[in-house]
């Protein structure tokens, strides 16, 4: 019975196909299925799903002919003129495939041109969406907003800033190269400076940047993520951030916290102010009076943020009480207890700091 050869490796590759797609297969054997035999292609390879290397066998296929007639008496004559015919063809082919290798090349390096130099409706849809997304980004910070009345009118008092500042000083004392993210007029250089720290600042407004320069801090205007990933591993020994967490996304607060541990030196400390939303008045209200605001940090996750990050002695330290309360002035006992609670949840701390260490 005469066997189809066809049909039966049609059959196998269906088969082979099928264990490949269900992972049967580990990679050493599909790799052995991927390789060429001696002479040729791979037996079992799928065109379709790989066309480069099916392309690659087959051009490296020779093509046979054999142009020998086994004809009684005209044979000789037959094979001759064979040769002669298909020299002359193989001579017109050659021409034709030097013409269509030179197409091929020129056809390529449109193409490469093509792909570095889009479209200019392509150039005019990026251009319009890369202006949307800065207008959006704008938009939700209120960026057009002016700065300067917003500062007069919501900003904290100098002597405020100045003594929250302060509070930390001590954790920085004999530190040569701290660095204040945010640093905005330079409350905080001033003290470092007056302590013996030193201390540098970068901040995104161009104005605050000039201030704090008149006075004769140094002073970088930049991003804060941005200019720390252009410092190199442990260049600061200590770092210092008043609201600047509140002011970005999560994900970006994350990758912060990463390049602090990258660039601060062993045993620097970290320490990063925020409003205390704990504080229903200041998360419910106050919080959201400044429109560049993302979002909300509460005093647990940050303490995560910081501890998951790798910083060491992660500690938590909330201040500036807030100026309404209830009257305690009532009898002891429940009455007494809930107007406690009451204080210590809608009237508490305003802000506090997490503070951690470089191992």
């Amino acid at each position: 019975m005469a066997i189809d050869l066809d049909a039966v490796m049609a059959e196998v590759r269906e088969r082979v196909q099928a264990k490949r797609a269900s992972g049967a297969y580990g990679p050493d054997v599909d790799a052995a299925l991927r390789a060429p035999l001696p002479g040729g292609p791979a037996a079992l390879i799928d065109d379709l799903h790989d066309p480069l290397g099916s392309l690659a066998g087959l051009l490296a296929q020779p093509v046979e002919y054999d142009l020998r007639s086994r004809k009684r008496y005209v044979g000789r004559a037959i094979t001759a003129a064979r040769r002669v015919v298909i020299g002359l063809v193989r001579w017109w082919i050659n021409a034709i495939s030097e013409r269509q290798e030179r197409v091929n090349r020129l056809v390529a390096a449109a193409l490469q041109e093509q792909s570095a130099r889009p479209a200019p409706q392509f150039d005019a849809r990026l251009a319009r969406l890369e202006r949307e997304f800065q207008e959006r980004k704008g938009a939700e910070v209120a960026a057009n907003l002016h700065s300067v009345y917003f500062a007069a009118r919501f900003s904290g008092d100098e002597p405020v800033i100045r003594a929250q500042s302060e509070r930390f000083l001590e954790l920085f004392q004999g530190r040569r190269r701290v660095l204040d993210l945010g640093s905005g007029r330079g409350t905080f250089l001033e003290l470092a400076r007056d302590h013996g720290i030193g201390a540098y600042g970068v901040d995104l407004d161009h104005r605050m940047v000039e201030e704090a320069r008149s006075r004769g801090f140094e002073c970088v205007e930049s991003d804060a993520l941005a200019h720390l990933r252009s410092l190199e591993q442990g260049s600061v020994d200590g770092l210092y951030a008043r609201h600047i967490a509140e002011h970005v996304l999560p994900g970006e607060l994350v990758d912060l916290l990463r390049e602090c541990r990258r660039v601060l030196a062993a045993g620097a400390p970290v320490v990063m102010l925020t409003p205390n939303v704990a504080t229903l008045t200041v998360g419910a209200h106050t919080f959201w009076l400044d429109p560049s605001h993302r979002r909300p940090i509460p005093p647990e996750l940050f303490r995560f943020y910081l501890e998951v990050e790798g910083f060491r002695e992660v500690d938590v330290r909330s201040f500036e009480p807030s100026e309404l309360r209830l009257s305690e002035d009532v009898p002891e006992g429940a009455q007494l207890d809930n107007v406690r609670l009451l204080n210590e949840t809608l009237f508490g701390m305003r802000d506090y700091a997490v503070i951690g260490r470089q191992p």
